[in-house]
């Protein structure tokens, strides 16, 4: 049938698209500068404490360009900072798929997990992100991983030795 025939057309078209690395924001005709302005207010809610605004925006953005490991970081930060720890989770390791290097994603999974008593996930996280952030961009991350692997430390001993 014609009509079988064009919806099987389309369906190529459209996965042609996305295996060719298209995005919702470039099917929609949204350009960089839109989505620029977007991260920038889902950024400005996330700072003035309105998490449930820049949850939304944030979620949108990643919907739009699902290459956009800022929009998950955003994601998984408003619902860290609304103490949702579990549904954090997946936007950072999506993120920290799509830059390994950064070590941002995997330090605050690893709060994440701290928070939710994983703490073997929680120390390889913090192992993790102090290996990236030496001699990065977010080297600070390093001096924090390292606290925060002590404070473990600490409690695993404590823990041990009663």
């Amino acid at each position: 049938m014609a009509g079988d025939d064009a919806d099987a057309n389309n369906v190529d078209a459209i996965e042609r698209f996305f295996g060719d690395g298209g995005t919702f924001a470039m099917l929609r005709g949204v350009c960089v500068a839109q989505l620029e302005t977007l991260y920038a207010q889902a950024f400005n809610f996330y700072q003035a404490g309105r998490l449930d605004d820049a949850l939304t925006l944030f979620k949108g953005l990643a919907a739009l360009d699902h290459y956009d490991p800022r929009a998950f970081l955003g994601v998984a930060g408003a619902y860290q900072a609304l103490e949702r720890y579990q549904d954090a989770l997946p936007a950072y390791a999506y993120g920290a798929m799509l830059a390994p290097q950064d070590p941002r994603f995997t330090f605050h999974a690893a709060q994440c997990h701290q928070q939710l008593g994983d703490l073997a996930s929680a120390r390889s996280g913090y192992e993790q992100a102090q290996v990236l952030a030496v001699g990065s961009e977010h080297a600070g991350l390093a001096g924090q991983a390292q606290v925060l692997l002590e404070a473990l430390q600490q409690k695993e001993d404590a823990r041990h030795a009663s």
